[in-house]
């Protein structure tokens, strides 16, 4: 049986390790090695994007702009179509990136016709850096037809 000398040692040294431990996470806990982990940098809301498109007999102009006049980098997936058989395929493009693109500087396609009946289309998704999706849309222009007129 242990007597009372040989338990008070014991204890006291329980209570110095016990000291150091809680010394040790102290120090580290202020320095951020453990527990947290740091937040991730909260990026400001996303801007709207609106489409326009422009249609000339020699081209059309497809332009994306953003409700910003801040530049922005974005990340699209684009399908740009064209020509007599509707549905051919000009340029596919996915996760192309655009930089400094503002209101003043928009993304902008411009495809060029051979006769102002060609038709002309296209498909596009905008998203964020960080892969949030902002804009989806498909546009396509094609020839007016006459509405014909009774006698």
């Amino acid at each position: 049986m242990p007597d009372d000398e040989e338990t008070a040692m014991t204890t006291s040294t329980i209570l110095q390790r016990s000291f150091v431990c809680l010394f040790f996470a102290a120090v580290l806990l202020s320095a951020g090695c453990l527990g947290q982990e740091q937040a991730p940098a909260v990026e400001g809301p996303a801007p709207e994007f609106r489409g326009e498109t422009f249609n000339y007999d020699d081209r059309v102009i497809f332009r994306f702009i953003p409700e910003t006049d801040e530049a922005g980098t974005y990340s699209v997936n684009y399908i740009l179509e064209q020509g007599v058989s509707w549905g051919t395929t000009r340029e596919s493009r996915e996760n192309v990136i655009f930089a400094n693109v503002s209101r003043a500087n928009p993304i902008e396609f411009v495809l060029p016709r051979e006769s102002p009946s060609d038709t002309a289309a296209v498909e596009i998704e905008i998203r964020s850096t960080a892969g949030v999706l902002l804009y989806k849309s498909r546009i396509a222009v094609t020839p007016v037809t006459p509405t014909p007129t009774l006698p």
